[in-house]
């Protein structure tokens, strides 16, 4: 009984581990109605700061970005930080000029000590893929119930 139990140890010290180390760095996927990464449409953003207020993690605030937008005198545009944001998609409800979209493409780093590579500005956010889009306001509307039925 002993003895069985020592050679069954060895054979599983020589076998390889049933675990494997997990890469480095994981490449994006795409999954259909996920909240990811946001996209900034600047031609249709007036610098409200809406999403900036209603964002629950205060991940967005405004800055400033060289240029002519003739819809955004103050050229005032939102900056977001991914390392902060939860997803909620409350700033895409909200915009009312339908300037922010998310996106499905998740799974990019966000465990770093380097702030940089989070932080989004509305130049870097505006360079999203469009056909990637998966939130938009409209699809987030809640249907309004009549009452009494």
């Amino acid at each position: 009984m002993v003895l069985s139990t020592i050679v069954k140890s060895i054979e599983y010290m020589l076998k390889r581990p049933y675990t494997r180390l997990v890469p480095a760095k994981s490449k994006p996927f795409k999954t259909e109605r996920l909240r990811g990464a946001h996209i900034l449409d600047m031609s249709k953003c007036t610098g409200c700061s809406m999403c900036q207020l209603v964002c629950p993690a205060n991940a967005i605030d405004m800055v400033e970005v060289e240029g002519n937008y003739p819809q955004n005198p103050r050229r005032r545009f939102p900056r977001i930080d991914l390392h902060k944001c939860t997803y909620c998609g409350l700033c895409v409800e909200y915009c009312p000029f339908n300037a922010l979209y998310m996106t499905s493409i998740t799974g990019f780093e966000l465990y770093t000590r380097d702030k940089k590579t989070t932080l989004k500005t509305p130049l870097e956010l505006s360079k999203g893929d469009p056909s990637l889009i998966t939130v938009r306001r409209e699809m987030l509307a809640v249907k309004e119930v009549k009452p009494g039925g």
